[in-house]
């Protein structure tokens, strides 16, 4: 906690504490503004989930007085009609060096956490029901109750501060905001509120075949990678499994699904296959939420996509959501899909599929997976 002297003019100190709030919020600005770049970065995914992200910011500088540049009007050049401006062997006018100041940049650091939290706050598991067996799980939750008269600068209640201070004057029949003291300040206080959970398994799979190559893979690693940060971020009782496929599926630890690749054929059916049967022994739709949420490009065997389709309806009778995101391959000007092709089929309210085509598209399938429209159900698209 900062302490103020009681000597410094509340106008230096008032000064201070709005340069502080105006750059955070420069800096929250910035951030929201480059999500779609910041969420992409390769340094991030890579990661092991705990690390802090540094990104450069224009330098927020003091208001200040500087001299003007006589205008111009639109196409005016040096010298006048029929002037020899230059001739060969003399220097260009834009080889002079330059003498102009730059624009002043730095790199601000920002804990990963809080960038999922400015990310994915709003979001939350579509349709989240309480079990039975979840009455005895809470989950801790914080929320702003109370006001204090002390506390760190960043939490100060701007509205209620304004408002004492409107009582103070009024008492000394000096109406108006004016003369802000200490006495005037309250800060935002926040308390752990305990909220009863549900039991909720995620199940993410992943296509490991040859046809996804690096691009198509880091679409899918970056997806879940975030999906991850989300749930342990929002959720303290959850549980992650992880399931990667080509011709075989497999369940896997985290550390392999994010850091290894395989090759060979595709046959989605058998992620499918795997999932339905852990969900059928460890996780039923009686004692927990399940989701599955499946990453491939869509390249198939043709055979197996009749297959894919009986066992998504199967799983959709066990899950509360199933998700398939088909990371698309392009063909000269346009874009191939194929397995969604067959998911067209499903007319399930709880049944969600998209495509992505670039990593741009990533911060769209969170917010189709975990948002709002998540509820709409049924978006196929390509």
């Amino acid at each position: 906690m900062i302490a103020f002297s009681q000597g410094v003019p509340w106008d230096l100190r008032q000064r201070g504490l709005k340069d502080a709030l105006r750059h955070d919020k420069k800096v929250q600005d910035a951030i929201k503004e480059n999500l779609k770049e910041l969420i992409i970065h390769e340094d991030i995914i890579l990661s092991d989930g705990t690390q802090r992200i540094r990104f450069p910011m224009k330098y927020l500088d003091q208001y200040h007085f500087k001299n003007g540049s006589p205008p111009q009007q639109v196409g005016q050049g040096l010298g006048n009609v029929g002037d020899i401006l230059w001739q060969p062997g003399q220097s260009q006018p834009g080889d002079q060096p330059g003498h102009q100041p730059g624009e002043h940049s730095y790199d601000v650091e920002i804990d990963l956490a809080m960038l999922t939290k400015m990310m994915l706050d709003d979001l939350a598991l579509p349709w989240l029901e309480v079990k039975p067996s979840a009455h005895d799980l809470v989950a801790d939750t914080v929320e702003w109750t109370d006001r204090r008269r002390k506390g760190m600068p960043g939490n100060i209640d701007k509205r209620q501060t304004i408002k004492e201070n409107i009582k103070r004057n009024a008492m000394r029949h000096t109406p108006g905001v004016h003369d802000i003291r200490d006495e005037d300040l309250r800060y935002k206080a926040w308390r752990a509120r305990k909220d009863p959970i549900t039991n909720a398994v995620i199940y993410l799979l992943t296509d490991w075949s040859g046809s996804m190559t690096v691009e198509k893979r880091y679409i899918a690693k970056a997806t879940c990678f975030w999906i991850v940060q989300f749930l342990r971020l929002k959720y303290t009782s959850v549980t992650i499994v992880f399931i990667a496929h080509d011709t075989e599926a497999e369940i896997v630890s985290e550390q392999d699904f994010f850091g290894k690749n395989n090759g060979g054929g595709t046959v989605c059916s058998s992620a499918y296959t795997v999932a339905l049967r852990e969900i059928t022994r460890k996780h039923p739709k009686s004692l927990y939420n399940v989701y599955l949420w499946h990453f491939s490009d869509g390249e198939n065997l043709d055979a197996d996509n009749s297959v894919c389709l009986q066992r998504v309806t199967e799983l959709l009778q066990l899950c509360t959501m199933v998700a398939y995101v088909e990371i698309a391959w392009q063909q000269q000007n346009y874009f191939v899909h194929q397995l969604i092709q067959t998911f067209r089929h499903i007319v399930h309210p709880r049944f969600v599929a998209t495509v992505a085509k670039t990593r741009e598209d990533i911060q769209q399938i969170l917010h189709v997976f975990l948002g709002a429209d998540a509820e709409a159900g049924n978006q196929v698209s390509a």
